[in-house]
């Protein structure tokens, strides 16, 4: 989907009337006239309304009471929304995500390990299937492309392999493990078990060559279903 051009033509839509569907939010890093006319798309098809906030001036996701936040992708880097994604999900009541604008989804199967993220659009997306899309994900369902759903089952059935080599682990390195499942920067771990960051990094080069992970999505999905 972009905005720029298939947006264009559509006027925006403002709506006085009580709203009937769900509550939705944008979010995006910058407010335009382009962000503005989807915004109104979303009001006219769901009938409800539709927040737009920006990315450089949220001073934190507590701020955004929605139940469906979209998340517009457009120029983010991959350790970017990976941060914005954990940012949402420690907040006490976080929203459902569906992520905007996505470039090289294949490149994305790590989103699936984030229990709120419900969909995934690509940029090319009409507008009309990302409507129809986001009509399925409010009653309920799921939608990804489904390259991103092929690279995630292809990383989630190698478990049993994984399994073997909890012995392998050192009290701290589970330790560790556990604190990155719950989100955990590697600051945070360093000042909860008052080591250096530094150390904090080496436990993680370890951990990864332990239990056969790449990185630190991988650890933590081994980690949820194996400690």
């Amino acid at each position: 989907m972009n905005l720029h051009k298939d947006y264009a033509r559509l006027k925006v839509v403002t709506q006085n009337q009580e709203s009937k569907g769900p509550v939705v939010a944008f979010l995006t890093s910058s407010i335009n006239l382009q962000t503005s006319i989807f915004a109104g798309r979303i009001e006219d098809e769901f009938e409800t309304k539709c927040s737009i906030f920006q990315l450089s001036s949220l001073p934190s996701f507590e701020e955004i009471k929605t139940e469906y936040l979209l998340l517009d992708c457009a120029d983010l880097l991959t350790s970017d929304l990976d941060q914005l994604l954990r940012g949402i999900h420690v907040v006490s009541n976080p929203p459902n995500v569906v992520l905007i604008n996505v470039e090289e989804a294949e490149e994305l199967d790590f989103v699936l390990h984030w229990e709120k993220v419900l969909g995934m659009m690509p940029a090319e997306c009409d507008p009309k299937v990302i409507m129809e899309r986001l009509g399925q994900i409010f009653t309920g369902e799921y939608w990804f492309p489904r390259e991103v759903l092929h690279n995630f089952l292809r990383q989630h059935r190698k478990p049993k392999k994984w399994r073997d080599k909890i012995s392998n682990l050192t009290q701290r390195e589970r330790q560790i493990l556990q604190l990155i499942c719950d989100c955990n920067t590697n600051a945070n771990i360093a000042e909860a078990l008052c080591v250096s960051e530094h150390t904090v990094k080496s436990h993680l080069y370890k951990i990864y060559r332990k239990i056969g992970c790449k990185n630190r999505l991988e650890a933590s999905s081994w980690a949820s279903q194996n400690l």
